[in-house]
């Protein structure tokens, strides 16, 4: 048997991507190349690895068993390849980062640009989803990091605590409770503007706000922070949000903060990454650079 670094490079990408054609673009390949590489490699492990679903290509029970493998087969020859480099050589290739709404969008977002300003070479693939969908991108090899807003309890992902983040109650600023401080149960039977499922914003509010009896009123529920924040300027009820979203309508008194006795909405962000992926040095230097970028603390 005689598996090749091109192959098992092919076969991450096809797995990564979904698509020959995609991953023939991340290689640099033709697809026909990257379809004969994939091919031959089936053909040495006598395996099929992936499933056809419409047009795009998922991983079998056999491809899922190689990933992790491949995966780490690649990092270790990338380690070789680094160590026997200059130690002045610029950081080059792509990184595949995900991370949850808020944090992609209001943190990850600038520090991958400046990233790439200060490495021409280096590209950062941030992909902005809800903790759930981080996760799995994760799991599924598809992103080297993941920063995310919930919690992760897979055991084969290691979580890491890394930056503390404050949510805040808002409304419209005409709404009788606008600029107050109230107990909770004046909350009680109000209508709330939500986070779809799966995000870890809206997981952690429902847990505080039910360990407090506070039996908030789903009336609506929006993917992004912006449509929230659209539907309480239209008055269709209460929200919750992290500060980092809401400085600039706050300072000019587009919304209002009500402030819940009792009502505690510090809440831990976290970097994870798979048990089996060792990180690349463009990883390392990347999370190092966000740490130093974000003056983040843990």
């Amino acid at each position: 048997m005689r598996i090749t670094l091109k192959q098992l490079a092919v076969f991450e990408a096809v797995a990564r991507s979904g698509q020959v054609a995609r991953a023939a673009e991340m290689m640099n390949l033709s697809a026909p190349a990257t379809s004969m590489a994939l091919s031959e490699l089936e053909k040495q492990l006598d395996a099929r690895l992936f499933e056809r679903i419409g047009n795009r290509l998922r991983l079998n029970s056999q491809g899922s068993l190689l990933l992790p493998l491949a995966t780490e087969a690649l990092q270790k020859v990338n380690q070789i390849e680094h160590l026997f480099c200059s130690p002045d050589a610029e950081l080059s290739g792509t990184l595949n980062v995900s991370a949850s709404t808020t944090i992609g969008n209001y943190l990850m977002a600038k520090s991958a640009v400046a990233f790439c300003q200060q490495h021409t070479s280096a590209l950062v693939d941030l992909d902005i989803d809800n903790t759930q969908s981080v996760i799995k991108s994760v799991l599924e090899f598809r992103s080297e990091v993941g920063f995310i807003e919930g919690q992760c309890l897979d055991s084969r992902i290691k979580v890491e605590a890394w930056h503390k983040d404050k949510l805040l109650v808002f409304c419209h600023p005409a709404h009788p409770l606008a600029g107050k401080k109230v107990m909770p149960d004046a909350l009680r039977g109000q209508f709330w503007v939500m986070r779809e499922e799966g995000s870890g914003t809206r997981d952690y509010f429902i847990s505080a706000a039910n360990a407090l009896d506070m039996q908030p009123v789903e009336k609506f529920s929006f993917s992004t922070p912006d449509a929230i924040k659209q539907a309480v300027k239209q008055g269709a009820g209460l929200a919750v949000l992290s500060e980092l979203t809401l400085e600039k309508e706050i300072s000019r008194k587009e919304l209002a903060v009500i402030e819940v006795e009792g009502l505690t909405l510090s809440r831990q962000f976290y970097r994870i990454h798979h048990k089996s992926r060792n990180f690349t040095p463009l990883c390392e230097a990347y999370i190092h650079f966000c740490e130093k970028f974000h003056n983040l603390t843990a």
